[in-house]
């Protein structure tokens, strides 16, 4: 972890005070992916002052964390971050974040939290409209709340642009697009040494290929449609061709999965090692045949960046963000019909020429989606450029 650079002189200095729930290191979902990106760069910013405030951490993984952060100024509430957005939104609007961190030119959320300030302009990052307009009114509402406090709406794509400003048109002028991105270490090759040995870390024999999901196990990531689809290759039921699906899910979304999967009897392959991050995960994407992304509700798609910088083939649902993503690289189907995702994953495996084609494609797009880009467009917005008008 970067650690904060001093301004230079003559430098305008703008105060950044970034909150967010440290105990979300445990899992490397995309919006904690976001954040941790967001926070590294705006450390190295030298026009830029940044502190750090969490709810009380208990999660080990966001413990270590917070440990590399011993040169920025950091800020533990006294409880649990989940309790203190409860507090702010349920009871009272008090204390403000500057109770905490002083005063502050903004408070930056890179999630879509409830926060109380005092004199600051307050920043906050939508993530999925769509998918948080599922949960009732009543999240509609609290997001309602949330957005008419903000003074900057920071929007992860076009697709959720179009979507926030369709359900909260008075948000209009208050909205920067920031992508997600895919971090450095992607964009360069793994080596030779983590590949040979990511069959064994996932649970698969030596030499043999394999198809590729990066996602949690929520309904919404339609992994049961995918290990049903993949169930239908001759190669996958014959254990020639397997299926590796790295994430993890509440114990009803684990044990649905691993019903579905042993539906194929004892020949096929299909493993749940559980997530994978850095190195690991570079070299899970490097031996894949392809990642298959089914996802129902997708404001982005990290996995799909990350995938395409490595150089790995995508199979994409054609629905919500995916295509914005994968652009020309991507092999799309409808993924509510089940016999499309069959047909496009055959195509894929039976087109290798095609395959390296978009692959070279994939790359160039990739590109588009660094976090330092991702972080200029941030600090551009708190500067009051980039905002969207239509």
């Amino acid at each position: 972890m970067a650690v904060a650079s001093m301004p230079s002189a003559g430098l305008a200095t703008t105060r950044v005070a970034w909150v967010y729930d440290m105990d979300a290191c445990r899992t490397p979902t995309g919006v904690t992916r976001h954040a941790l990106a967001q926070l590294e760069r705006l450390a190295q910013r030298p026009e830029v002052a940044v502190s750090v405030v969490s709810g009380r951490i208990t999660e080990p993984d966001g413990l270590a964390h917070w440990e590399t952060l011993e040169r920025l100024p950091r800020f533990e509430l006294p409880f649990r971050t989940r309790n203190v957005l409860r507090w702010w939104r349920e009871v009272t609007p008090w204390p403000p974040v500057e109770w905490w961190t002083g005063s502050v030119d903004w408070i930056y959320c890179p999630a879509e939290f409830f926060l109380p300030k005092r004199s600051a302009r307050l920043a906050v990052t939508s993530h999925d409209v769509l998918q948080n307009l599922q949960s009732g009114p009543k999240f509609r509402a609290r997001l309602a709340r949330i957005f008419q406090q903000a003074d900057l709406v920071l929007s992860v794509s076009q697709f959720n642009t179009e979507r926030l400003l369709e359900v909260f048109p008075e948000c209009r002028g208050r909205v920067a697009q920031v992508p997600n991105g895919a971090e450095d270490l992607f964009f360069e090759p793994a080596t030779d040494r983590e590949r040979s040995s990511i069959r064994s870390d996932l649970g698969l024999p030596d030499g043999v290929p394999y198809l590729l999901s990066v996602a949690n196990f929520q309904p919404r990531k339609n992994l049961e449609r995918l290990v049903r689809a993949a169930l239908q290759l001759p190669e996958v039921a014959r254990g020639e061709l397997a299926l590796v699906l790295l994430g993890t899910g509440s114990d009803s979304e684990a044990e649905r999965l691993h019903a579905v999967a042993t539906e194929a009897g004892q020949r096929a392959l299909i493993r749940m090692p559980g997530y994978r991050q850095g190195l690991t995960l570079r070299a899970a994407y490097a031996e894949a045949t392809a990642l298959v992304f089914p996802s129902l509700c997708e404001s982005f798609g990290i996995p799909a960046v990350e995938a395409m910088a490595q150089g790995t083939p995508v199979a994409l649902a054609d629905s919500t963000a995916l295509p914005e993503i994968g652009g020309v690289a991507g092999w799309y189907f409808n993924p509510e019909n089940e016999q499309a995702l069959i047909t496009t994953l055959r195509e894929l495996l039976d087109r290798p020429d095609e395959r390296a084609r978009r692959t070279n494609l994939g790359r160039a797009i990739a590109e588009n989606f660094r976090w330092q880009a991702a972080n200029d467009r941030l600090v551009g917005a708190l500067q009051g450029r980039g905002l969207a008008t239509d």
